[in-house]
């Protein structure tokens, strides 16, 4: 099996932490990838004529089981030309562009979500096969798509992200970019209760704003950073994550109520349950369905005194967490890992 993978790469940039895992275990389990980058039709550049003898070589030589894969989504005319020369295409719905940015609280106006959210539809359309990370995420499309709409759950590295004992100090630990809606200050404010009940407790709050956030984040920063509250903006997925959570004793997920956050599964749960480290999330559907089947964390309701409680409950009961942190780190070798999410989309694909 071939996949032919388009990606933007602009200098420094990398392909997405999902993309990069699928690819390398696809790549693992016998599929050959070969990446078309920043494929414009319109441009004539080095570049492009590298692409385009590329694609020409693909097409000679194109097989029954040839498939066009993609991130998220392109334009209607991009998957229109590939569909009408014989490719399947596959479409990686990463996330749900729209209903992300209205989550953030990104600032833009109701036809740009309208416009992402029309775009998602036509690309489901056309695509062949549709790859989104939840049971959740395939219910918000029409149901005459659902024959060819197969779940693909984000999951973790269990060889990067290794298993280790819970450490002595109480931290929290919290991972993500940072914007607005990603409930950091929610999770402050239950730390404050938290503090009351566990005086020396940490909160590391780990991670980089998007160039809009930017001024937040500085905010953040100037209001709440003290001796118990630390902000890291030097933490790397390819470096040095993994330290991070191991130096915490829970990792805590505090999304707000919003159907974003209802049916997306985020990389960083999975990262911390490789970890060996229990979770608290709000109480969002398919994070809290992992965290309640396999025992491995916390859902709480969406308020700061439960979301507190619920963290306090584990820092004060090293044995339960303990035992939370080694089922997770058993999901992850069992199910929840790359190599198994790529057989998974070899198995639907072939």
């Amino acid at each position: 099996m071939r996949m032919l993978v388009f990606a933007n790469r602009m200098q420094n940039a990398k392909l997405s932490v999902r993309e990069s895992h699928i690819h390398k275990h696809l790549q693992r389990n016998g599929v050959k990838i070969i990446y078309f980058y920043n494929f414009y039709y319109r441009y004539i550049n080095l570049e492009m004529l590298v692409n385009y003898f590329k694609l020409l070589f693909c097409f000679l030589t194109k097989k029954k089981g040839d498939l066009i894969l993609i991130a998220n989504d392109r334009s209607v005319n991009f998957l229109s030309f590939f569909k009408k020369i014989g490719y399947k295409l596959v479409i990686d719905i990463i996330d749900n562009r729209a209903l992300q940015r209205l989550a953030y609280k990104v600032d833009d106006s109701p036809e740009k979500i309208a416009f992402l959210q029309d775009l998602l539809l036509k690309n489901i359309d056309i695509c062949d096969y549709i790859f989104p990370v939840s049971q959740s995420c395939k219910e918000l499309y029409p149901e005459k798509y659902h024959n060819k709409i197969f779940v693909i759950e984000n999951a973790a590295d269990p060889v990067w992200f290794k298993y280790s004992k819970l450490p002595e100090e109480l931290s929290i630990g919290f991972i993500s970019g940072i914007a607005p809606g990603r409930g950091i200050e929610f999770l402050i404010k239950a730390g404050e209760i938290i503090k009351e009940k566990v005086p020396g407790v940490k909160l590391y709050i780990a991670g980089t704003p998007a160039k809009r956030s930017e001024q937040y984040y500085e905010d953040l920063k100037n209001r709440y950073e003290s001796s118990w509250i630390s902000f890291f903006d030097d933490i790397s997925y390819s470096v040095n994550v993994n330290q991070f959570i191991s130096k915490c004793f829970l990792t805590v997920i505090p999304n707000p109520d919003h159907i974003y956050y209802q049916t997306t599964l985020h990389l960083k749960l999975f990262d911390s349950l490789a970890c060996g480290r229990p979770v608290v999330s709000t109480n969002c559907k398919e994070t809290a369905k992992i965290l309640n089947t396999y025992h491995c964390g916390l859902a709480s309701d969406f308020t700061e005194q439960d979301f507190a409680g619920k963290i306090t409950r584990l820092l004060l009961d090293r044995e339960e967490a303990s035992a939370m942190g080694n089922n997770g780190r058993r999901i992850v070798e069992d199910i929840y890992n790359w190599d198994n999410m790529a057989r998974k989309i070899i198995h639907y694909t072939s």
